[in-house]
């Protein structure tokens, strides 16, 4: 039952008006909070399926019509209250209107509780970016952690290929699974390493909202959020890696980024910008990347 009750939320919360009156309804503020009371009171779990029967039956219908397709189109939907919800994107503090996803489809269906780094950086990127990405793939598979990327062209795409052809899974966030819209580049990537890519996402269709923008920076809350580290490659100062490099910062989870060798550049630009953080670790070389992810062990970060 809690499933049906995650999705339906799901689909509720993007709808302000219906999701203001389940708000009252409730008494809560927020997303956050109501996922905080159900935590504590399972009691709320009969109460809102309750209230979804009664007031927004659409919304529990079209709950009820996704979970009956998901297993024949091998799709697994963690919910909130699931034991394979990533602690990571659990433990996130978000406020206001931003919130926690209540639930991750998961294509096809894996173990989601992982040590994940993300690899983040422009759709525009340089020879020497798409190379270091690459590598930076293949050291996080070596190192035993799992990749996780926006899979879109450039350098999410160049970090998938090195962590991929060294034998490791990739998981790769959108917006949206149906329709999976990508990017040439990265729908050959899926042609050519389809069994190990794993593609999550909170919402199982294109919601019907104003702005894809949105959803899209949405998106990128749940890279930053899953993750315990996120290594900028090759960024723009005013770039779409920024709201990942944001969120990183927000969280104070550890940003590691690479000092761009043209100091001419916007990617140095970039660098300049994000490098004056507290919590950032400058990377000058592939080989400083190899020495922290060794010693990462020994961080309490990682609870090892």
């Amino acid at each position: 039952m809690s499933d049906i009750i995650f999705i339906a939320l799901s689909n509720l919360v993007i709808s302000p008006s219906r999701w203001n009156r389940l708000k009252e309804i409730l008494k809560v503020n927020n997303v956050d909070e109501l996922l905080d009371h159900m935590s504590k009171d399972p009691s709320l779990y009969d109460k809102t399926m309750e209230l979804l029967k009664t007031y927004f039956s659409y919304e529990l219908d079209r709950a009820i019509k996704i979970l009956s397709k998901l297993n024949d189109e091998d799709i697994a939907f963690i919910s909130f209250n699931s034991p394979d919800y990533p602690e990571t994107l659990k433990n996130y503090v978000l406020k206001g209107r931003v919130y926690r996803p209540l639930g991750l489809y998961v294509k096809p269906p894996v173990r989601l509780q992982r040590k994940y780094i993300a690899v983040v950086g422009t759709r525009k990127c340089s020879e020497w970016g798409r190379e270091i990405a690459r590598e930076t793939g293949k050291i996080i598979t070596f190192t035993g952690f799992t990749l996780v990327t926006g899979f879109a062209e450039c350098i999410d795409v160049s970090s998938m290929i090195g962590a991929l052809e060294s034998g490791g899974l990739v998981v790769a966030v959108r917006p949206w699974l149906k329709p999976l819209i990508l990017p040439r580049e990265s729908e050959e990537i899926l042609r050519r390493f389809k069994e190990r890519i794993v593609i999550i996402s909170e919402h199982y269709e294109k919601p019907s909202v104003r702005s894809v923008e949105t959803l899209y920076y949405l998106r990128n809350r749940i890279i930053a959020g899953i993750a315990e580290l996120v290594i900028v490659i090759e960024a723009r100062p005013e770039g779409g890696s920024m709201h990942q490099i944001t969120w990183t910062i927000k969280q104070k989870k550890p940003l590691a980024i690479y000092r761009h060798p043209d100091p001419k550049s916007e990617y140095y630009r970039a660098f300049e910008k994000y490098s004056r953080y507290e919590q950032t670790i400058i990377l000058e070389n592939i080989e400083d990347l190899k020495e922290y992810l060794k010693n990462i062990s020994k961080s309490v970060l990682f609870n090892c």
